[in-house]
C-alpha cells in the first residue's frame, strides 16, 4: 500500500512509523529542509515541497496513493491537501488531523475522515484512565503487536464460518469484530464471513500481516 503523509513533524513521524512497521511504502512530503532532513536522517523517503500544491503531491505519487494523509499543524493547509486528495487524485482514503473543532464541518464536506486533536487528547487520557492495559499496547503498535481493519475480497474466504477458518486463520491473531452493513459483531466459531466483510485482527505483527494477506487476496 503505497501511503502519503503531508506533515513531517511529530505526528507525521510517528504514524510513518507505525505504516512502515506495517510492511507500508509511506512517502512523507514536507517544505521546511530541516524537518526533512531530520526524516530522511531517520531512514523515511521525504519529498520536500508544498502538500497543498497538485504538482508536489503528483510528484510524490499521489496518483498512485490508496490513502493520503493531512498532519500539518495548520487546518487551512490540511484542508487545501484533503481537497485535492478527494477531488484531484480520488483518492481512495483521505485522512486529516484537525486542531481547531470549528473546522471539522469543512472537512466532512468533502467526506474527509477526521481527527480532532482536541478530542485525540481526551480520548487518550480517558483510554489510560479506564482501560490502561490495553491503551498501552495499542500506543506501542508496531513493536511487537498490531490491529488492522480491512474487507473480505478471498472468494475461497467468503461462506466459511470462523471455526472452519482455523487453519487459515495464522496463530497468533484473532478475529475481534466484523463490520457488515453498518452493524458490528463480536464474531463466535459459527459466524459466516461473506465478500464485503470489514475484520478487525488483533494480534502479532507477523500474523497480522500474514492475515490480511490471505483474506484481503484479490483472486
Amino acid at each position: 500500500m503505497h501511503v502519503l503523509i503531508v506533515g513531517g513533524g511529530k505526528v507525521g513521524r510517528d504514524l510513518a512509523t507505525r505504516f512502515e512497521a506495517r510492511g507500508e511504502n509511506v512517502v512523507i512530503i514536507e517544505n521546511d529542509e530541516s524537518i526533512a532532513k531530520t526524516n530522511r536522517e531517520a531512514g523515511f523517503t521525504v519529498h520536500i515541497g508544498d502538500g497543498s500544491d497538485s504538482d508536489v503531491l503528483r510528484t510524490a505519487g499521489a496518483e498512485n496513493a490508496s490513502r493520503i494523509v493531512a498532519t500539518t499543524g495548520n487546518d487551512s493547509v490540511n484542508l487545501l491537501v484533503a481537497q485535492l486528495a478527494a477531488t484531484t487524485f480520488d483518492t481512495e482514503q483521505v485522512i486529516s488531523r484537525v486542531d481547531q473543532p470549528k473546522n471539522t464541518d469543512a472537512f466532512g464536506e468533502l467526506d474527509v475522515e477526521t481527527i480532532s486533536s482536541t478530542n485525540a487528547t481526551s480520548w487518550a487520557i480517558d483510554n489510560q484512565i479506564g482501560r490502561p492495559a490495553l491503551w498501552n499496547w495499542m500506543t506501542e503498535l508496531g513493536q511487537s503487536g498490531d490491529i488492522q481493519e480491512f474487507e473480505i475480497t478471498a472468494g475461497d474466504v467468503a461462506g466459511r464460518t470462523i471455526a472452519n477458518l482455523a487453519t487459515v486463520i495464522p496463530e497468533g491473531c484473532l478475529i475481534a469484530l466484523v463490520s457488515r452493513d453498518g452493524e458490528n459483531t463480536a464474531p463466535g466459531g459459527d459466524f459466516e464471513l461473506q465478500i464485503g466483510d470489514r475484520i478487525t485482527l488483533i494480534g502479532r505483527n507477523d500474523a497480522v500481516r500474514d492475515a490480511l494477506e490471505r483474506f484481503h487476496s484479490p483472486d
